[in-house]
């Protein structure tokens, strides 16, 4: 099994169960709910918790027992189903020290939450007074070094969070680490996604993972997996990013100022699956309820237009053979064309700084700037500032291309140098040019050279 940096363990450190609890390990990955738990009840040390007479009693295990041979008939009996559950839960919460047993408990109550049609029943059985969910012994299983235990009890908890109230910010904070630590060590992504995907389904779950940075974080995962990533992972993503574009509660300017549109267009473009597509352009129609204008700007000068132009001319749409895609196509190219005007290249970059979504292309040129400088003193050179503020973002390409429209912008307005002092740019420029990325460092030092030069281009 593995362990995750930080507050998690180390990734690609490999422990054996045999140096910690003498135990064999097993890899439960490969396997459905109802094989591991079968397999691991019969490698847990039982008789070793019967001799110590503390956490398991003979009626107890004999209870266990029954119900692995019929789990259906131990649900069945109300009183037995509550007395599973309940000893579920204390073996979670008192049997840490055993790895196996660990992993067949939360093996177990993923099982007992599998059932569709009693699953709103089941699920009451880990509540307290059939309403607040007893989420201790899941949030520690969290925190364990074992890749199977966390995935198991996250995947518990979340089921359970989609019906009854419980520790939703402990499983979303833990959600958007294991996301983040992801983007270096793709494994942590293996293991978040199946609770995520299932927490996400609930309304009210949405808005705490949005507020956490969680839909930024599910498209920097997206660009990094790229067009030829797991197509199961992809749609998954895609997935949890269409919930998040459901309903009033949709947190448009977190999928502005993130780039959201972009990479949803890019999927659709590349089309990695016909799920993919479909979830995809079912998220771009979602995000133009509203007809928020940035949202409209940012499809209008993407390029989503002419792709959805081309997929109907081409029939693309009706020969994928999903009514929902052709029907999603159709719709979304109706309001883009009803909102559709011509788009200089100044207003591409606006958008841009808008949406916080530079990127390289056509309005990132020395003509653009020769062309356009004097346009940005507007409302006391509103969009330069934003501009700056970009200079302290995440990305790579986002800050270099910042650096970039900086430097031009100074060289081509008047008294631009005294303008971009005033405004602070050139102090975060100057941090920059010790960046540990040498593509932020080169361009950093462009800027300052621009800033602090008068003849720039004979400097060149």
């Amino acid at each position: 099994m593995a362990r995750f940096a930080g507050k998690y363990g180390e990734l690609d450190e490999v422990i054996t169960s045999e140096t910690q609890t003498n135990e064999r390990s097993f890899d439960v990955t490969s396997l459905n709910s109802q094989e591991v738990s079968k397999h691991l009840f019969g490698q847990v040390d039982w008789d070793e918790f019967l001799r110590a007479g503390v956490f398991l009693s003979q009626n107890e295990f004999q209870l266990l027992e029954r119900a692995q041979d019929n789990l259906d008939y131990a649900m069945g009996n109300p009183t037995t189903a509550k007395s599973l559950a309940t000893l579920l839960l204390k073996l979670a919460d008192k049997c840490t020290s055993s790895v196996t047993a660990q992993q067949y408990v939360f093996t177990r109550i993923e099982e007992i939450l599998s059932s569709e049609t009693e699953f709103r029943t089941r699920a009451g059985l880990f509540t307290i007074d059939g309403n607040k969910i007893q989420d201790g012994p899941f949030l520690r299983a969290l925190r364990s070094t074992d890749i199977a235990i966390q995935e198991s009890a996250s995947v518990g908890l979340a089921l359970l969070l989609t019906v009854y109230n419980g520790e939703v910010n402990s499983l979303v904070s833990w959600l958007c680490d294991m996301l983040q630590l992801g983007l270096e060590k793709p494994q942590a992504i293996e293991i978040a996604l199946p609770s995520l995907a299932i927490l996400l389904r609930r309304e009210t779950c949405r808005q705490p993972f949005a507020a956490k940075g969680g839909i930024s974080l599910i498209v920097q995962t997206l660009n990094k997996l790229g067009r030829n990533g797991n197509a199961q992972q992809l749609y998954e993503l895609t997935f949890c990013l269409w919930t998040l574009s459901l309903g009033e509660s949709a947190d448009i300017d977190a999928f502005l100022h993130c780039g959201s549109i972009s990479t949803l267009t890019e999927l659709v473009a590349a089309a990695p699956s016909r799920k993919v597509v479909r979830m995809a352009l079912s998220s771009l129609l979602n995000l133009t309820v509203g007809s928020n204008e940035g949202v409209l700007t940012e499809m209008l000068t993407g390029g989503l237009t002419k792709m959805l132009e081309n997929m109907i001319h081409s029939n693309a749409h009706k020969q994928a053979g999903d009514p929902e895609v052709e029907s999603d196509v159709r719709n979304l190219f109706e309001i883009l064309m009803k909102n559709y005007r011509d788009f200089s290249t100044y207003d591409r970059w606006v958008s841009e700084v808008k949406t916080g979504n530079l990127r390289w292309g056509i309005v990132h040129t020395e003509k653009f700037w020769r062309e356009n400088a004097k346009l940005v003193e507007h409302n006391d050179f509103e969009l330069l500032k934003d501009l700056i503020r970009l200079l302290s973002s995440d990305s790579t390409v986002i800050v270099a291309v910042a650096l970039y429209d900086l430097g031009e912008w100074t060289r081509f307005y008047p008294n631009g140098r005294g303008v971009v002092k005033s405004l602070g740019g050139k102090d975060q420029a100057m941090e920059l040019i010790g960046h540990r990325d040498p593509t932020i460092q080169m361009y950093a030092l462009q800027c300052i050279s621009k800033v602090m030069v008068t003849n720039w281009e004979f400097m060149k």
